[in-house]
């Protein structure tokens, strides 16, 4: 999930939590608290003003120039998009691509932009599935759909009961049709409703995600999400086969990593023109493993877009002293651009998008 919505989602779910935080969330198993553990940790300041020029992003990425809008494929290519791209994945032969005006608009697109059948209003986000087989999106009253690997073939599931919109979080599978091809066992989506998480299948089964009000994150067996939210920050847990693992007030749970070793804490409390903090925390008991942080009295990034290119590496949308650029964060610290600088204004939307993964 992305920064952007993901901040709307929080801000909104602050709200809708505020008259429920009575409820008790026991775990049915014994939870490792993940303590602050940030003194302890390797730090470094997210300055991004004077790096190295690296390699191109080793994931699609989007760009916006002289008013159009392309999506760069990691083999080079270029498809064209609409202007109000907010998140896309690469599915099949083209994109599932989200925009936003009035809501949200999801469709496929196929490599030169053409697209596909079918057009869905519906809630931010988009989800996907650990290989990237499955994108999945929901909407007004529990609506679900999900996209798979044959490019614009879509299913679509039994509703969880969702009041409003819903926004899809997390993919479990890789193919979401029952009993075809290899392993063929379907898949689950969790979405997010207003006041607290479900989950749908492709067997037909609903039901309500335990301890989780807010699913943030997944990726196979793990599953991370807001249990309590207000005014003052928010609280998080990991769980791992539907037990709590851990839980954190430090941060809100974003990316896990491709091989489900790490996963990214964003600052417990969104406020301002972005985050200028992320933390990289072990995905086994929430420890963190490397803090990206901002300079005391200024001279450092913010960013607003944030995804694994692979197991030791984030791609992060930065914005810094008039300009836009992609970072690549190295989890050992390491810092240098995967896309050079260009000036921009704070005011405007950021030029470049990362793919949702």
């Amino acid at each position: 999930m992305k920064t952007l919505p993901r901040a709307i989602l929080l801000a909104a779910t602050a709200v809708a939590l505020s008259v429920s935080l009575a409820v008790s969330l026991a775990a049915t198993t014994q939870a490792s608290p993940a303590t602050s553990t940030l003194g302890k940790a390797a730090r470094t300041v997210l300055d991004v003003s004077d790096l190295e020029q690296g390699a191109p992003p080793a994931i699609a990425w989007s760009e916006r120039r002289s008013g159009r809008t392309v999506i760069h494929g990691v083999g080079g290519t270029r498809t064209p998009a609409p202007n109000r791209l907010d998140q896309f994945a690469p599915m099949g032969s083209g994109h599932v691509v989200q925009t936003i005006g009035r809501g949200a608009t999801t469709r496929w697109i196929a490599a030169d932009g053409t697209p596909g059948r079918g057009e869905w209003r519906t809630g931010y986000g988009l989800a996907v599935s650990p290989k990237g087989e499955v994108v999945a999106f929901a909407g007004r009253a529990g609506r679900v759909w999900t996209i798979d690997q044959e490019g614009d073939r879509v299913f679509r599931y039994h509703r969880p009961p969702v009041t409003g919109t819903a926004h899809a979080a997390a993919v479990t599978g890789e193919n979401c049709k029952e009993a075809e091809g290899d392993p063929g066992v379907g898949c689950s989506i969790a979405v997010n409703g207003p006041h607290r998480a479900f989950y749908t299948s492709s067997h037909g089964i609903v039901d309500t995600i335990p301890h989780l009000r807010q699913t943030d994150t997944g990726r196979g067996r793990w599953l991370g999400g807001l249990t309590s939210a207000s005014d003052f920050g928010s609280c998080s847990a990991m769980l791992r086969s539907w037990r709590v693992r851990w839980r954190t007030c430090d941060n809100q749970l974003s990316d896990i990593s491709t091989d489900n070793r790490h996963v990214l804490g964003t600052p417990a409390y969104a406020d301002g023109f972005g985050p200028g903090a992320l933390d990289v925390l072990a995905t086994a008991d929430g420890s963190v493993v490397h803090s990206f942080t901002p300079r005391r009295g200024g001279g450092s990034a913010t960013y607003f877009d944030e995804a694994w290119e692979d197991a030791e590496h984030v791609l992060v949308v930065t914005y810094q002293d008039g300009e836009w650029a992609v970072v690549r964060l190295g989890i050992d610290g390491s810092m240098e651009y995967a896309v050079a600088p260009r000036r921009g204004s704070m005011d405007t939307w950021s030029p470049f998008q990362l793919q949702t993964r």
